[in-house]
């Protein structure tokens, strides 16, 4: 169609009542019984939308095509079923769309061609597919509900589950967006959730992507243009491994919502006497121990050749929203956090990105993410001891303060320890947090400062306490004591002046 025609026919479209509109021409193209002319008329609607979307796509929604769209989805013939999902992928951009329905009739209609197309050989009406189910869940409004029984929702996670599990790298990256667009709670039948089904489609997501990882790494590319080829693949595996993520934050989310409704806990319909499979704790759970062994391994194996603020940011809120989810498991899973250096690389990456009030998400996330692995370290008995309730909230009020403020490097840090000259009250709630980061890094062993330069500094602040007539936080306090002890060489005493500053503090 060229130009000219295409512009008479866009026209035609809000002519006055009475005469015939290209909407239903078309209309009767696609009711037709010739699949020549349906497929016409599919790529006819194509050819005027990509023209002008918002202004010609309410008249083909008012004029029922995306039902009749829809219907074309169960044909045989590929060419229909791809030039339908274009159709409907460009009408899904009108809101019009959704609020008339057509996605609640015309939704299992997508399901079952999806699950049909998957066995074709035919790898770009896979993509296509996935693209218009993912832009439905993405875009469906949550007043409305996209699937009306659990039958139906089941239906649409394993054909998620199938085509993330494809072996072709595109196919199953559209299926992770997909997937990540179907983790959402009013896509979900509630009650009762199928957790057991929810898990089986993380898995499968975790699985294709570190199967992914792993296929790259074991790649080794030859000739001159190795190095070009080798960031690509590290760019491909990076932009994989973040909608990984992304899917998984969004199942973690979703754990997290339904805690707060009774009917989503278990299964109602589930014998007593059967095995708790499928409740919303064995699910939080799974989630915690895939996390444990896939996406950390994954994230810290991509780590050692990029570094990528977007994933980290999304990786880190994961970690962050685990101590929610499995509360009981909240301490336990800080203590092999903080032993995996997981404060020294938050530490670095707020040093790298988030300095001059860059990347200020990240910085956010970064801050929170060890505003609660701290707090969870500080309320376990360590080397100090616990600190009573009264200390804990004192403390959780200096690290909300001064975490996000906190965007140096170690030696920087170190420095800013030392510095004798008048601290004011920001400065110094600074100061108190890298006293608790470094103490706890110590105690669970992640040594990533010198015990020389880290003795001084902390004398340092602590005569600078002195000087300024200040009493520290107790747990601070305790934690720089701690960290003089350990540091200190057994043949060196400490500075007289100390000694006069830590009785008069104490």
């Amino acid at each position: 169609m060229n130009k000219s025609a295409l512009a008479e026919s866009a026209e035609s479209i809000a002519r006055p009542p009475g005469e015939t509109s290209l909407p239903l021409v078309l209309k009767k193209l696609l009711l037709s019984r010739d699949e020549t002319l349906q497929v016409a008329s599919a790529h006819c609607i194509t050819a005027v939308l990509v023209h002008s979307p918002m202004k010609h796509a309410p008249a083909f929604i008012h004029a029922d095509i995306p039902e009749f769209l829809f219907e074309h989805l169960s044909s045989s013939s590929e060419v229909l079923i791809w030039s339908s999902y274009n159709c409907l992928i460009l009408l899904a951009e009108e809101p019009l769309f959704f609020s008339k329905c057509h996605t609640v009739y015309g939704i299992e209609a997508v399901v079952r061609s999806l699950q049909g197309s998957l066995k074709m050989n035919n790898t770009e009406l896979h993509k296509q597919g996935l693209l218009l189910f993912a832009e439905i869940l993405t875009r469906q409004p949550e007043e409305i509900k996209l699937f009306t029984s659990s039958a139906m929702c089941r239906d649409a996670g394993h054909a998620l589950q199938e085509a993330v599990s494809s072996p072709v790298l595109e196919v199953a990256a559209e299926a992770v967006k997909a997937i990540s667009a179907f983790l959402r709670k009013d896509h979900q039948s509630t009650p009762p959730v199928q957790y057991r089904e929810l898990r089986a489609l993380v898995e499968a997501m975790l699985s294709r992507c570190a199967e992914f990882s792993q296929t790259l790494l074991n790649r080794r590319p030859l000739g001159h243009a190795s190095g070009r080829d080798s960031e690509k693949a590290i760019l491909r595996r990076g932009k994989f491994l973040l909608s990984t993520l992304e899917g998984f934050r969004n199942a973690c989310r979703l754990a997290v919502e339904f805690q707060s409704e009774p009917s989503a806990q278990e299964n109602p319909f589930t014998a007593p006497s059967a095995e708790k499979e499928d409740t919303l704790e064995a699910f939080s759970e799974f989630l915690l121990s895939a996390c444990d062994s896939l996406c950390i391994p994954m994230v810290m194996k991509h780590l050692e050749q990029a570094t990528h603020p977007a994933l980290m940011e999304v990786f880190l809120s994961v970690l962050h929203s685990l101590f929610v989810i499995v509360p009981h498991m909240k301490e336990k899973f800080s203590k092999k956090l903080a032993a995996s250096s997981f404060i020294q690389l938050t530490l670095e990456l707020k040093a790298r990105f988030c300095s001059r009030l860059s990347h200020s998400a990240l910085n956010q996330v970064c801050s929170s993410f060890l505003f609660y692995m701290c707090l969870n370290l500080l309320s376990v008995p360590e080397k100090t001891g616990p600190p009573s309730q009264e200390e804990l909230s004192e403390v959780s009020e200096l690290l909300q303060h001064g975490l996000p403020q906190i965007s140096s490097r170690s030696p920087e840090s170190l420095a800013f320890l030392s510095d004798r000259q008048y601290v004011e009250g920001a400065a110094r709630q600074k100061q108190c947090c890298i006293v608790l980061l470094f103490y706890l890094a110590y105690i669970h062993e992640d040594r990533f400062v010198s015990e020389s330069e880290l003795s001084v500094a902390v004398q340092s602040f602590l005569l600078s306490l002195q000087d300024q007539g200040e009493r520290p936080p107790l747990v601070v306090f305790r934690a720089s004591i701690y960290l003089l002890a350990i540091c200190q060489d057994k043949d060196n005493a400490l500075d007289e002046q100390l000694h006069s500053s830590l009785i008069s503090i104490s």
